[in-house]
């Protein structure tokens, strides 16, 4: 895994802000954004091949609402609520 050069943090040394990770291919692997340490908002992570693996919104770290969940070759798979 590689991240993104710009890794913005807080004051207590948590991640906080957009981050971007990365596949050790170049591809992107996941994106969104950090709230005091925490994955808050929405997220989407992808297959090693660059296709959409899962997308949905994080509430302090947890999944919550509708989550979709893609196979690599970009054909929908699940679609999940979680409260």
């Amino acid at each position: 895994m590689k991240t993104k050069d710009i890794q913005p943090i807080n004051e207590k040394g948590e991640r906080h802000g957009y981050w971007e990770y990365y596949y050790y291919n170049g591809q992107l692997w996941y994106k969104g954004n950090f709230v005091d340490g925490y994955e808050h908002g929405y997220w989407e992570h992808y297959h090693y091949n660059g296709q959409l693996w899962f997308k949905g919104n994080y509430v302090d770290g947890n999944r919550h609402g509708y989550w979709e969940e893609y196979y690599p070759n970009g054909q929908l798979k699940s679609k999940i609520y979680y409260i």
